[in-house]
């Protein structure tokens, strides 16, 4: 697969990047859909080929604008990961990541750019977790109906259904009681009047960790306007049951390297209170809800760069 993935940006500089002398044209076509992803989706329609390949070196062409690829690349090329591992961990869990959400907004605003374009259809099925349920619903509408009378849109129709049925948006969350990272009993309810984040994670979870350092950004700038986060770690990898001393040591752990100072809790920590991850119907790692001041769910993601739930904050804390 060539279209690269967030982990696959961390391993580029071990692929050789790091030693090509031009970085810039190291760089060239990072993120480029490759033309047989595309047409594999649309295998059980019938397109015109010549049109699809247009469109995608149209995509391709936005994608390769170097918007700080080169620079990345060139820092990273200093930092020695043996003697200095602490600087290249700080790197790779902010810098790729960032610039990967600007890549992926980039694909979003393709999509509302060619609403008549098959590689919009594509895009709205591999980018979908940078849309929440209800946008990930407005933006299918906002298709042509060519593209929503082939048979690859139907799977897209079947996310959006499925997505509902998960979403809890205009709910009530269910409330919960755990020990928090100090010992110290929380609920979630304990923090009405505030907007919440929930987010849940692992530390087993590459991309929740990779969305920590923003996370971090967002809550230096609003935690003191009444943003609060409130962390639901499953160390329990795959259904397999971790045992809770294990668990809590790597959960622990995690919190500890990573900084993340806010509330934390372990959703399996013995206590026989409700399950969490279950209440809140959470199947995918990083999945964060955004609660408003009374404790409904006003938006849910199932992705660490989406930004919506930054948007939303932003807009109801800078009022």
């Amino acid at each position: 697969m060539k279209r690269i993935a967030l982990w696959g940006m961390l391993l580029l500089p071990l692929a050789g990047i790091c030693r090509q002398q031009d970085t810039k044209d190291s760089t060239a076509g990072m993120f480029d859909l490759e033309p047989g992803l595309v047409m594999t989706f649309l295998s059980k329609d019938s397109v015109d080929k010549k049109e699809v390949l247009r469109d995608i070196e149209v995509l391709n062409i936005l994608l390769r604008k170097d918007i700080g690829e080169a620079e990345m690349i060139r820092q990273l090329q200093v930092i020695d990961r043996v003697k200095d591992s602490v600087a290249f961990y700080n790197f790779v869990t902010t810098k790729p990541a960032a610039l990967y959400r600007e890549k992926r907004i980039m694909m979003q605003q393709f999509v509302e750019a060619h609403p008549d374009s098959y590689v919009s259809l594509y895009e709205l099925d591999y980018n979908h977790g940078m849309y929440s349920a209800d946008s990930y619903a407005v933006a299918y509408g906002k298709l042509s109906n060519r593209l929503k009378n082939t048979q690859a849109a139907k799977k897209i129709r079947d996310r959006i259904a499925y997505l509902k049925q998960i979403a809890l948006t205009g709910m009530q969350a269910p409330d919960f009681t755990r020990k928090n990272q100090y010992r110290k009993t929380v609920r979630l309810s304990d923090y009405k009047g505030k907007l919440v984040i929930l987010d849940f994670w692992g530390s087993w979870c590459g991309a929740c960790r990779q969305s920590h350092p923003h996370l971090k950004e967002l809550y230096a700038a609003y935690k003191d306007k009444g943003l609060e986060i409130v962390a639901v770690a499953n160390e329990n990898v795959h259904g397999d049951k971790t045992p809770l001393d294990k668990a809590t040591s790597n959960w622990l752990g995690a919190i500890k390297k990573d900084g993340v100072d806010w509330v934390h809790v372990l959703n399996d920590e013995g206590s026989g209170g409700i399950d969490i991850v279950k209440a809140f119907r959470v199947t995918s790692y990083p999945t964060k809800f955004l609660l408003d001041k009374d404790g409904k769910v006003l938006l849910r993601i199932e992705d660490g760069l989406n930004v919506e739930i930054d948007q939303l904050v932003k807009s109801m804390l800078e009022k």
